[in-house]
């Protein structure tokens, strides 16, 4: 019985790793390291936030605080330092994830590698998979569409992909 749990598991964590590697293999390493920069601010952000709280509550915390209509500070909700915002611009990932049209403004750059990443792993995880339909479908949406979205899929915020689509939407 241990024998099994330990293949169970390890297949577990190989299939991860697995969709780690070919979501950064399409993204590509400038990009794959912009993002877990972003991750890593938006992560420090919430200690200062909510220094008391497990990052993984403190995600959930600060996307219903976000739409709530009793927040007042909004600056809290600014995490990107100066070095990571230039990084996120430098290394081409803005352009990967938005374009700018003079008509409506900013709008999802639907062929970009960040949908595509998202494509190749999508049937992986049903918060994946609904995120990249909606935003395939919709585009831009507003931050309560997206967050009402998002915790209805059940997050897991410990968990690689979930991070990245929450720091992303708000990455700008």
């Amino acid at each position: 019985l241990i024998i099994f749990l330990i293949f169970m598991v390890g297949c577990s964590q190989k299939q991860t790793d697995n969709r780690i590697a070919e979501f950064e293999r399409i993204l590509g390493d400038l990009q794959a390291k912009s993002v877990n920069s972003l991750v890593s601010d938006f992560e420090v952000n919430l200690g200062k936030i909510y220094p008391d709280l497990p990052t993984e509550k403190a995600y959930r915390i600060y996307l219903n605080e976000m739409i709530s209509d009793s927040t007042k500070n909004w600056d809290k909700f600014k995490f990107q330092s100066n070095q990571t915002n230039s990084e996120f611009h430098k290394s081409g990932l803005w352009d990967e994830i938005y374009t700018k049209d003079s008509v409506y403004g900013l709008q999802i750059n639907q062929a970009g590698k960040y949908m595509r990443a998202l494509y190749a792993v999508k049937n992986s995880d049903s918060l994946i998979n609904r995120y990249w339909d909606k935003r395939q479908a919709a585009g831009m949406m507003k931050n309560e569409f997206v967050v009402r979205g998002i915790l209805s899929s059940d997050p897991d915020f410990s968990d690689y992909f979930h991070k990245r689509i929450v720091v992303l939407e708000f990455s700008f």
